[in-house]
């Protein structure tokens, strides 16, 4: 299902699905909100962008989103 808000220069760009819970007991518990997460990807595609063009990074699964020193999916998304 395509959008009207979609653009030509947004698919010009890559897609980026970053997935995280806080915390390994929500990785295991809250297995709903970690397969709509990963889902994004599905979504992206639908949306028009290619496979290729969609990311997705989930390095920080069960890390605490309290410091980003920790984080390397986080510094993977905004570029550090």
């Amino acid at each position: 299902m395509k959008s009207e808000l979609v653009k030509p220069t947004h698919l010009a760009r890559k897609a980026v699905v970053y997935v995280r819970q806080s915390t390994p007991h929500q990785v295991v518990s809250n297995q709903e909100s970690l397969r709509l997460q990963y889902a994004l990807r599905q979504r992206a595609h639908e949306l028009g962008w290619h496979e290729a063009d969609i990311d997705v990074i989930d390095a920080d699964l069960g890390l605490s989103g309290a410091s980003a020193a920790v984080r390397s999916g986080f510094k993977e998304l905004v570029g550090g």
